[in-house]
């Protein structure tokens, strides 16, 4: 998942940083100068580290492995509706398993049975949760599957936004009812257990006016034309992922088509749009090209689709197979920055086929391993593209952001399970400060050490959820080295070195003497010395 327009408002956010800079840090500026004698230069603390009062957030231990949803719905696009008809397959995780809880919200609950027997079960709705009790005690070698009717009137999780145009173009938004799942917003539309740390396979019925097609995750089993006019498409996900990964579109979309080896590859766009659409999507396939020859991992899955979505609350999200962007970062890039945008975008969405996809963090104190990978890739893609030192730049980019964000909002570990609500930690600290992190660690190991080190971890942790200790040792058992100090300061504290730099210059024997000192306030956070 990436921000709206983050990479469009990079430069302002540049300017600013530039300007605040030059008025609470003058140490950076002495830096560029060059001086005859030695300069005694002295550093303004400019901000007081604080974080929000968050709150130290522990997940209930899972009782239950979630194996299989399938999951049925139907609209009521008036009464903004979902009507659905859900099966979930679950293993109890020990025995004595008799009762247990799923999220969801803002359902009315009509029925929960035993599939096979048809057996009525008792259930409760605390808040956000749909609380089930069994007929009898189950153990782990027994499967239980669960019937769910229910009506959902979400007030997040899917969407449903009206036909439309913004008066500036040939072509007109066509109805839609889309879904957004990252981080815990699908219990809103299915019941689910939905937390990253959990993986089970899907599949979707989803019902559609004559004139509206349905996109979801995986392979599209069947189209069955009904009696009453409507249709519905069956969709099935075969491998494992989260629940937050779980989506769908409905609208009446132009379909565009490609491929890469073997991997049919869709583009859905707007009726009178294809064109602009093309172009925007032309690169995906060098994109999985060269993550898969970096990574020596083709990419996992038989199908992907892109699919633009109006009023969507982020620029994408990487649902498995099938991600969704905003049109607007899709249909209005004409200028080059415009353009360069929509390719880290789509670059970005990418990657989290491999990380957050394929490998998924197995909370959200552990986002980094989701996002930073999909935005250093951005910049590895950039730097196939344009070389070296747009590799470089798009990691300067970075650092403005995440230096904005230390210096006007907090400062935070990368890993970091406090917080309010999930997406409180979607923040530059862990987009950008993550990429600048795999950055460095690159640099550390080698290219062809950490190449090969991603190829295993990818190897060992796919369909599985992962922590940051998860890639230290994978990162240690290829490298030969021991990286505890890496990512203690790197991704356990916080913050980054600030530099005192005095010169001087001996015009007799042409010598240059530094002096540089590490002036950084220490604190619980923070490392009195980086390494």
């Amino acid at each position: 998942m990436i921000s709206r327009n983050n990479t469009r408002h990079l430069l302002a956010s540049a300017i600013a940083f530039i300007f605040i800079l030059s008025t609470t840090a003058p140490v950076t500026l002495s830096q560029r100068r060059r001086v005859k004698k030695q300069a005694s230069v002295t550093t303004q603390k400019a901000v007081t580290h604080q974080l929000p009062p968050w709150t130290r957030q522990v997940r209930p231990a899972r009782t239950y492995d979630v194996l299989h949803y399938t999951i049925k719905t139907r609209f009521d696009v008036p009464g903004k509706m979902v009507v659905g008809d859900e099966t979930v397959m679950l293993k109890p995780l020990a025995s004595g398993f008799k009762s247990f809880e799923l999220d969801a919200s803002n359902m009315k609950i009509e029925a929960v049975t035993l599939s096979e027997s048809n057996t009525m079960l008792q259930w409760k709705q605390p808040p956000d949760k749909l609380a089930i009790t069994l007929d009898r005690t189950y153990e782990p070698s027994e499967t239980i599957t669960l019937r769910i009717r229910y009506r959902a009137t979400p007030e997040r999780g899917l969407y449903f936004i009206p036909k439309g145009s913004d008066g500036n173009t040939s072509w007109s938004k066509p109805a839609q009812i889309w879904t957004q799942g990252e981080p815990e917003e699908n219990h809103h539309w299915f019941p689910c257990y939905d937390f990253p740390d959990d993986k089970a396979t899907s599949e979707q019925y989803i019902t559609t006016g004559a004139d509206e097609i349905a996109i979801s995750n995986g392979t599209l089993l069947e189209t069955t034309n009904n009696a009453d006019g409507t249709r519905t498409f069956h969709w099935k996900m075969e491998q494992p992922h989260a629940s937050y990964l779980v989506s769908l579109v409905v609208g009446n979309y132009a379909k565009l088509e490609g491929v890469y080896k073997n991997i049919p590859l869709e583009y859905y766009t707007y009726r009178g749009t294809e064109e602009t659409a093309q172009r925007a999507f032309v690169k995906t396939p060098e994109m999985m090209r060269l993550f898969g020859q970096k990574l020596d991992y083709e990419y996992p899955y038989n199908r992907y689709a892109q699919t633009i979505v109006a009023s969507f609350i982020f620029g994408g999200m990487e649902n498995i197979t099938a991600t969704t962007h905003a049109d607007s970062e899709i249909l209005y890039g004409t200028t080059k920055d415009a353009q360069l945008a929509q390719e880290n975008l789509i670059s970005h969405e990418l990657a989290h086929s491999w990380f957050g996809n394929l490998v998924t963090c197995k909370d959200w104190s552990e986002l980094w391993l989701n996002e930073g990978f999909a935005t250093f890739m951005e910049a590895v893609f950039r730097e196939h593209e344009a070389g070296r030192d747009a590799y470089l730049e798009e990691m300067r980019s970075n650092t403005s952001l995440y230096f904005m964000e230390d210096m006007l909002k907090y400062r935070r570990p990368i890993r970091y399970d406090r917080y309010g609500s999930a997406i409180d930690i979607f923040d530059a600290t862990v987009y950008k400060k993550g990429a600048l992190v795999l950055h460095m660690l690159r640099e550390t190991v080698g290219d062809e050490m950490f190449w090969k080190a991603l190829h295993r971890y990818l190897e060992e942790y796919r369909y599985k959820p992962v922590g940051t200790e998860d890639l230290q040792r994978v990162f240690e058992a290829t490298t030969n080295q021991q990286l505890g100090w890496f990512f203690d300061q790197w991704v356990y504290k916080a913050g980054f070195p600030e530099l005192r730099v005095r010169s001087l210059y001996h015009a007799p024997t042409q010598s240059l003497t530094l002096e540089v000192a590490q002036t950084q306030s220490a604190d619980a956070m923070t490392p009195l010395v980086f390494r």
